[in-house]
């Protein structure tokens, strides 16, 4: 199983909690804009994200939370990164298997630079979003500050 180092994926400056897009193209060109700015994704990253989107839904319904997961593949990363984002509302996106509708508020942009990273950083969100406190204070939070000292306690602890 390959270690992900945590610590060089939460940064403060990855925390959008402002977004206002009404549809996932949008949220995608908004996210995407902000992380290549910061120096996070290469250009080809929001192309490299609405194909692969396209392709291989990351909507998932949990038990306490819809959540996406999109990601893209190594090639469209500088630098590791973990994005929390949420929308001012909950947008249209499909499930991550079944491509059932769905909506979702709260996003985790996946900047993964080693693919052998991607499994393991997965299961690690599917074991935080069936936790119920984890997702009651994931939603609770609107400062990014508060959001990046959740974030640092939950995945580095």
């Amino acid at each position: 199983m390959a270690e992900i180092n945590y610590n060089d994926m939460i940064h403060k400056d990855t925390i959008f909690l402002d977004i206002n897009a009404k549809d996932s193209d949008e949220l995608f060109e908004q996210v995407g804009e902000r992380l290549k700015k910061l120096g996070y994704a290469k250009d080809t990253y929001i192309d490299a994200l609405k194909t692969r989107e396209k392709e291989f839904p990351t909507g998932l319904v949990t038990k306490f939370l819809p959540i996406a997961l999109p990601h893209v593949d190594p090639e469209n990363i500088n630098k590791p990164f973990i994005a929390a984002v949420k929308n001012s509302k909950p947008i249209h996106m499909l499930q991550m298997g079944s491509n059932e509708d769905m909506e979702s508020q709260y996003f985790f942009f996946l900047g993964i630079t080693d693919s052998s990273h991607q499994v393991v950083l997965l299961q690690k969100f599917m074991q935080l979003l069936r936790d119920k406190e984890f997702a009651h204070e994931l939603t609770s939070k609107n400062d990014p500050g508060d959001m990046y000292e959740f974030l640092t306690k939950e995945f580095i602890g």
